[in-house]
């Protein structure tokens, strides 16, 4: 309950993610008008939250880049709730979600799409190098500061705002012990299982 207390704290006690995405001012400006900037100060900042959860057993790896192609997973979590693959994404805007459907200013995302080949692609490395029979991999769509409308969820991902994501993790039912935690986490953090081409 002290720790759910404390996430829910932290989610409520923010004046705004802006104020805290960096301790450079000048790249919190760029992020402003740079769409570019905005993201990556998005993943910073929702990287601090992750790493938060450290105390309490979990693990987060940021800018993983996975298989030869394609742009870098923005964070991978191993806790006591799972595995979660995270998209994060600071748009200017309202969203709106629909099923499997998203919009950013009434114009069309392929947000879920990205985020499910990237939860597909972690699933088979991280099952491959581990020889488990089963893992879920769950996918969690983050938007920071958002004005955000979920309509319906999709039906294999979650979409969240920052100010729910501590939360959404804490409370998932545990699945994994500190063992298997702590099993995941070595094969995550080793190169070969990112890089060693996939079986087909």
């Amino acid at each position: 309950m002290r720790e759910l207390e404390k996430a829910r704290r932290q989610g409520r006690g923010r004046r705004g993610a802006g104020a805290r995405l960096s301790a450079n001012r000048a790249f919190v400006e760029t992020a402003r008008r740079q769409p570019w900037a905005q993201g990556a100060a998005g993943e910073e900042y929702v990287a601090s939250l992750l790493d938060s959860l450290q105390t309490q057993g979990w693990t987060a790896l940021h800018d993983l880049k996975v298989g030869p192609q394609g742009p870098p997973v923005d964070h991978l979590v191993i806790g006591p709730a799972g595995v979660f693959v995270l998209d994060t994404r600071w748009v200017s805007g309202p969203v709106r979600v629909e099923g499997e459907r998203i919009r950013v200013n009434t114009f069309p995302q392929n947000y879920l799409e990205h985020l499910e080949a990237r939860v597909r692609d972690v699933h088979d490395r991280l099952l491959a190098a581990s020889g488990r029979r089963a893992l879920e991999v769950r996918g969690l769509l983050v938007f920071v500061e958002p004005e955000l409308t979920v309509k319906a969820p999709p039906a294999a991902l979650d979409v969240i705002s920052d100010a729910e994501l501590l939360l959404t993790l804490m409370r998932r039912p545990a699945c994994l012990t500190s063992r298997e935690i702590a099993d995941l986490t070595r094969l995550a953090r080793r190169a070969a299982t990112w890089t060693v081409p996939r079986e087909m």
